[in-house]
């Protein structure tokens, strides 16, 4: 069923030479990047919370449970996406804060995991522990330095251009 050579892939070599040349514009135009970052972001958060409305008929069917929920984060998505293209201060300020709330939340997380993980393998339970209190420090850096949160954005979105590039490429062979 599955052959055993495997020929060239030009799709995935065309799509990973793309994906590692915007990484790379992403380093080297930090500023524009991030403002089309910031209306990529909005874009999003509109059409998340157009999905989130025109599925509610299908949850109240298939789980018998009130929409409500839904229907507000719904609408919340979409007034945030207008906001962020109203104001792209509100998008940079959105990222700052989400991206400090992301590295905090999972590091204590990561944390709490810990303790399972100390009764298997002491050695990764340290590993566990140093990760979690770095990210926590990172986390709460981040919180007090808008700035460098937005860099870390950017390096982020670029690091994952470079390496979905990178494997594309290699995958095309």
């Amino acid at each position: 069923m599955f052959s055993k050579t495997k020929g060239f892939d030009p799709f995935s070599l065309v799509i990973g030479i793309l994906s590692v040349i915007l990484s790379l514009f992403i380093l080297r135009n930090p500023l524009n990047s991030f403002k089309a970052l910031v209306f990529v972001i909005a874009i999003l958060s509109i059409v998340e919370g157009i999905f989130k409305i025109a599925e509610i008929s299908q949850l109240d069917r298939s789980l018998g449970m009130s929409p409500v929920w839904l229907i507000i984060n719904g609408v919340l998505d979409i007034i945030i996406g207008i906001l962020i293209f109203l104001d792209p201060a509100v998008g940079g300020i959105y990222i700052w804060l989400m991206l400090s709330i992301w590295f905090i939340v999972d590091s204590l997380f990561e944390l709490w995991y810990s303790r399972f993980a100390e009764r298997n393998h002491k050695g990764y339970f340290w590993f566990e522990v140093i990760l979690g209190i770095v990210g926590l420090i990172l986390g709460i850096a981040l919180l007090f330095q808008p700035a460098m949160a937005m860099s870390v954005a950017l390096f982020l979105v670029a690091f994952y251009f470079m390496f979905f590039g990178i494997l594309l490429i290699v995958r095309s062979f």
